[in-house]
């Protein structure tokens, strides 16, 4: 074959592009847990969603290749001592292949999916699949038909084959209505249970989803703890629900995460030159910690104290 010069240069480029970056440098902190973006697309456009915020690595499309992300990531494991990963996106079903590649360098690994590609068989480890209500509010947020795609995805999967698949809802100041129809609508599926987490918003968020204050947002709370107690699909712990409400929220976050228990967690971003960044949170580089609905937060503070758990 003979090459022109503009073969010759996307030779060199890919070429280029093959060879492993310096994995980016953390300092020499352990990590027990990371979770890690793989891709920043997806076929959704979820009104809600923390992964397209402004300040936050989010303009790069999979700049990143398999074999370079692999390497890194085993890097980052045997550098942080890091023991489980939570993979997300964008979609991280986007890219499958990498995902069930990269799930076996670890311990423990779990995905989060929007779950309209399918749920995957990972027996052993946790799928979370997104819904944020009933039909008619999720849809809202993530899309017309997104409701029935998921559910027919639930329906199709093995409900045998050892995987843990747990629905989970963000609730908002827009959505908090429909808790109660959306534990009703999915009370039956063929799931591991359901979950619920809260909006995190930004410094300056004064949108459709963001309560005012943490007293506006006891209400929502005081709804799950309730519908906890009724349902024992719901797996969401009533400790760690106590945790968020306004009077001791702050016990767990600070006002800027001096508090926060998941800053053991090592972010991991796709940013510019196809390199890993680290954000100041999971949730991105502008959130307002004062107003942190995060569960996993409320249970990392939870589980790190003994005497509420007697």
């Amino acid at each position: 074959m003979i090459s022109t010069p503009l073969s010759a240069a996307c030779n060199v480029m890919n070429d280029r592009i093959a060879l492993t970056p310096t994995p980016s440098d953390f300092g020499d902190e352990q990590f027990p847990a990371a979770l890690v973006l793989v891709t920043n697309a997806c076929n959704l456009r979820c009104r809600h969603c923390f992964v397209y915020r402004d300040n936050t690595p989010n303009a790069p499309r999979d700049k990143m290749r398999d074999a370079t992300m692999l390497r890194q990531l085993a890097y980052l494991r045997d550098k942080h001592g890091i023991k489980s990963m939570l993979f997300m996106g964008g979609e991280p079903m986007i890219r499958w292949q990498l995902v069930r590649e990269a799930m076996q360098l670890f311990e423990r690994a779990s995905i989060v999916t929007n779950g309209t590609y399918g749920i995957p068989t990972v027996p052993g480890h946790l799928v979370t699949v997104s819904l944020d209500g009933p039909e008619a509010y999720n849809d809202a947020l993530r899309g017309s038909g997104v409701f029935r795609r998921v559910k027919r995805s639930i329906y199709e999967r093995d409900p045998n084959d050892g995987t843990i698949v747990m629905l989970q809802m963000t609730v908002t100041r827009e959505n908090e209505e429909a808790i109660e129809p959306f534990v009703e609508a999915v009370g039956n599926w063929p799931v591991s249970g359901i979950a619920f987490t809260f909006y995190v918003p930004t410094r300056d968020d004064r949108g459709p989803f963001a309560w005012p204050s943490l007293q506006d947002r006891d209400r929502a709370i005081h709804r799950v703890m309730r519908l906890k107690q009724k349902y024992p699909q719901i797996k969401t712990n009533l400790g760690a629900l106590a945790l968020m409400l306004s009077h001791i929220a702050l016990a767990s976050t600070g006002r800027h995460g001096e508090h926060c228990r998941m800053k053991r967690m090592l972010p991991l971003y796709i940013g510019e030159g196809g390199q890993f960044e680290r954000t100041f949170c999971c949730y991105g580089n502008d959130v307002d910690c004062s107003r942190c609905g995060a569960y996993a937060v409320f249970n990392a503070a939870y589980h790190s104290q003994p005497l509420l758990r007697a």
